[in-house]
């Protein structure tokens, strides 16, 4: 989700199109005829303003499909913009990548349109979005302890969340997709688990590393591929599988490689990637992965004794192997703390009892 580039979370989370186009706040690309992408807008801490994930919709047949809704109200008046440049339909189906507030802020807007929608979400997030609130006060509470000179975890989640104004998160036809049954998807060569909708136009990928629930989207008659937000940084803060996102990055990146895939969407890069601009980028975020994992591995094995969470993730920040990747470190503290807790569960290292506690690999 965009809350992880507040201005004390993250560095770099929000990245613009890297070739081709940038796109402002509430332009509507052409990607296709049938197909438009509602750029949304970075956060702004100093103006309170709030992140909003792109929108993607595509008319397959009759029927409007939505990825994700963005938030806000002032959100809204785009939504029904591109939905009108894709008339007529007869149906919507609304799929949500994952269910931080700046993808679901608005998903009631499809009850609103006048035809009959159906609404899928993972059933792994349902939690999330019924209490945002207390979704993020537990993950920035488990790295507070860390940092004591921030401001206290419940208090900081509620001012964020406190600038996206009124949210409409709720449907009249929601469904959890695991209801469904589990079907192989191949792009490529390269295999994934998800759910195919409308014969086969549309498939819904299980990727679950930027959250517990996150799923991805493909177009198999485009060869679009929307990542959401498995691409706003190479490790995930927030929970999720780790493993599986590193997956996703190397399925995506040799799907890109060789042809199955050519477009590349995502939640917060405001443009459009295709082709070799689309293999760089996937490439770049593969490398970054494996060169985190390294600098932790190299840190940890130098300090046999043990590390304390905070001076890791300090280290970590100044590692040549993180400063030679294209994303660079994660120089604001959080967010720069939450992913070194979940690296250490990734590792198998136990957590400190108390955050001066050293850490370090069992021996």
């Amino acid at each position: 989700m965009g809350l992880a580039a507040v201005w004390m979370l993250a560095a770099v989370e929000f990245a613009t199109a890297e070739e081709g186009t940038h796109y402002s706040f509430g332009d509507i690309v052409e990607i296709a005829p049938d197909t438009r992408l509602v750029i949304g807008q970075p956060l702004e801490a100093s103006m309170k303003q709030p992140d909003i994930a792109n929108s993607l919709m595509y008319k397959a047949g009759t029927t409007l499909v939505v990825v994700d809704t963005g938030a806000t109200p002032s959100f809204i008046p785009l939504l029904n913009k591109a939905a009108e440049q894709l008339r007529p339909f007869d149906a919507v189906l609304l799929i949500n990548t994952h269910l931080h507030i700046d993808h679901v802020g608005n998903n009631g807007w499809i009850d609103t349109l006048g035809v009959p929608a159906r609404h899928y979400i993972s059933a792994h997030d349902l939690v999330l979005m019924r209490d945002q609130l207390a979704y993020f006060a537990d993950r920035f509470g488990a790295a507070s302890p860390y940092l004591p000179e921030l401001p206290r975890a419940k208090e900081l989640a509620a001012d964020l969340l406190s600038w996206f104004g009124k949210v409409n998160t709720d449907t009249k036809s929601l469904a959890a997709l695991e209801s469904l049954p589990l079907e192989e998807i191949k792009i490529g060569s390269t295999i994934w688990n998800g759910w195919r909708f409308l014969d086969g136009k549309v498939a819904v990928l299980q990727t679950q590393g930027h959250t517990d629930g996150h799923v991805a989207v493909f177009l198999p008659d485009l060869r679009l591929l929307d990542l959401a937000d498995e691409t706003t940084g190479y490790y995930s803060a927030y929970g999720g599988t780790p493993a599986w996102q590193l997956m996703t990055l190397e399925r995506a990146a040799e799907a890109f490689r060789e042809g199955a895939a050519d477009t590349l969407v995502d939640g917060h890069t405001f443009g459009v990637l295709r082709g070799e601009a689309a293999t760089k980028k996937m490439d770049g975020m593969v490398r970054d992965a494996l060169a985190y994992n390294a600098a932790a591995v190299r840190i940890l094995n130098e300090h046999a004794e043990g590390i304390t969470v905070v001076e890791l993730a300090t280290a970590i920040d100044k590692a040549p192997e993180i400063a030679d990747t294209s994303s660079g470190a994660n120089s604001l503290p959080l967010y720069g703390v939450m992913q070194m807790l979940n690296k250490l569960r990734e590792l198998g290292v136990p957590l400190p009892k108390k955050p001066a506690d050293p850490v370090a690999f069992p021996h």
